[in-house]
């Protein structure tokens, strides 16, 4: 229905950009007050809401490694800017994946892509395992938890899971575990926001991971 109406809006000479900025709907994430009105109005959703607000957006169900992700992004269906007041829409959707008008195709671009950078990543281990921990190993990705943000070098976690999952070593797994969970970011939400959401986030990936937590 909606492609439906952006031919007949555009054989009219319509533009549905202009309709869409001309609504001037575009919430200040940076504001609580904004967030919890795009909450209330049913623009924004985190967790199964988010899901569920993107399989209708969508029109279509969602694989295990979608859902995971939505979970933990959250879902807009109007823009907003972001901690660099950057507008965003979808799933965190930026730059070339930003489209007020197409977000299912801006979000599958953007999926697409982060799939190739985690294969890019975890290489033959990210086709063997199973698809709630391809969906775990992407949220980690999409968030940034498998390189410092410094030097842009892979943590070390990484090469001993491809290790562990490979060889099919318990030993070797919780030894990833254990440097997984070695990251400063990690401890700090432990030891000062433990019911935050980042950390319930890191937390299900490692359960998925390696079936314990912290």
């Amino acid at each position: 229905m909606k492609n439906l109406t952006l031919i007949i809006l555009t054989f009219l000479g319509i533009n549905m950009a202009e309709i869409v900025n001309s609504l001037d709907i575009t919430y200040d994430f940076n504001k609580p007050s904004d967030r919890q009105l795009a909450l209330s109005r049913g623009h924004y959703g985190t967790g199964p809401t988010a899901v569920a607000m993107a399989r209708k957006e969508f029109g279509r169900d969602l694989s295990p490694a979608e859902a995971l992700l939505i979970k933990h992004e959250g879902f807009t269906t109007m823009p907003y800017l972001d901690t660099k007041n950057i507008k965003t829409i979808g799933v965190g959707q930026v730059g070339s994946y930003y489209d007020p008008i197409d977000i299912k195709g801006g979000f599958e671009k953007a999926f697409s892509d982060k799939v190739a950078s985690t294969k890019s990543q975890f290489g033959d281990v990210y086709d063997s395992v199973d698809d709630l921990k391809k969906g775990a190993l992407l949220s980690l990705v999409y968030r940034g938890d498998t390189k410092s943000k410094k030097s842009g070098n892979a943590y070390k976690w990484v090469s001993k899971y491809k290790d562990a999952e490979t060889n099919a070593d318990e030993t070797k797994m919780n030894d990833a575990f254990e440097e997984f969970w070695d990251n400063k970011e990690y401890k700090d939400l432990i030891a000062d926001n433990p019911t935050s959401g980042v950390l319930a986030r890191i937390r299900e990936n490692s359960q998925i991971l390696f079936g314990k937590t912290k």
